[in-house]
């Protein structure tokens, strides 16, 4: 088992797979690694470098009560691909994942990265005028709170709603317990923590400041964002490219994971030749 010690002392968990062109993922909110890139690193590392990574408090690295914030995330990520010597790294980040992209993005630029990716993610999860994408279609400061004490005093029903809610075919229910299991893996404390600074973020001006290839990988039945976020962030990352799934909800990668694994790899040969 591999880890990366940050600098305040937090194991975090990592596994490599393959050769090639260096490809990082990052998982989504009370997620992790292992399970959930299950249907894409063996595929992906036929002909790339893979690197997954479990985020503080999630999965097998370490776990505490504080930092839990999207900067302190983008700093751990800095962190590792810095510890590990990688430059010319394409990541791409799911749901939360991805915001911690836009959030390394906003802190450190494009700096070691060649390109990036997001999967199903919007830079703004509060409702507010003018603004036509947030999380589940309309989300207010009120509804934040009424969650994180849902999650407080009834996680195993809202986690296991919120995992059916992800996919548009649901999977069974023996799956979803499953689901489930992983999930707790992260303490309700590091989840309520990071979802309240996660929905509270704004990354919209940063979106147009991106200066590397960028894939927008997007489920056209997603609940979790059911609106069209992709082509609001297509529309202003001048290098990008807009991939929508139309048999996926939030996790194309699990519900078409050939064509999402087809895409991404597309996509890092397609970088790595325009850098050649």
């Amino acid at each position: 088992m591999a880890y990366i010690e940050t600098p305040d002392g937090v194991p975090l968990y990592y596994e490599e797979r393959g050769e090639g062109e260096t490809l990082l993922l990052v998982h989504g909110w009370t997620m992790n690694a292992e399970y959930w890139w299950q249907k894409n690193v063996e595929t992906l590392a036929d002909d790339h470098y893979v690197v997954t990574v479990d985020l503080r408090g999630h999965g097998l690295s370490g776990k505490t009560d504080e930092n839990h914030t999207l900067e302190e995330y983008a700093r751990d990520i800095r962190h590792f691909v810095q510890s590990l010597e990688f430059d010319d790294v394409t990541a791409v980040g799911w749901s939360m994942g991805a915001a911690v992209l836009l959030t390394y993005l906003d802190q450190f630029g494009s700096d070691r990265l060649r390109a990036v990716g997001f999967v199903d993610q919007s830079p703004r999860l509060l409702s507010e005028e003018n603004w036509e994408h947030p999380v589940f279609g309309g989300f207010t400061p009120e509804a934040l709170e009424e969650v994180v004490e849902t999650i407080q005093s009834a996680r195993p029903d809202f986690a296991k709603q919120f995992i059916s809610d992800m996919f548009a075919d649901p999977p069974s229910a023996e799956t979803v317990d499953e689901m489930y299991a992983e999930t707790m893996k992260t303490p309700t404390s590091v989840a309520t923590a990071v979802l309240r600074d996660l929905v509270n973020s704004d990354r919209r001006d940063v979106v147009p400041e991106i200066d590397v290839p960028t894939l927008l990988l997007y489920g056209e039945q997603s609940e979790i964002y059911p609106s069209d976020v992709g082509a609001w962030m297509h529309d202003r990352i001048s290098d990008s490219e807009l991939v929508m799934f139309s048999e996926s909800g939030h996790v194309p990668f699990w519900e078409e994971p050939d064509a999402f694994n087809e895409a991404v790899s597309s996509f890092v040969e397609q970088s790595s030749d325009r850098d050649a």
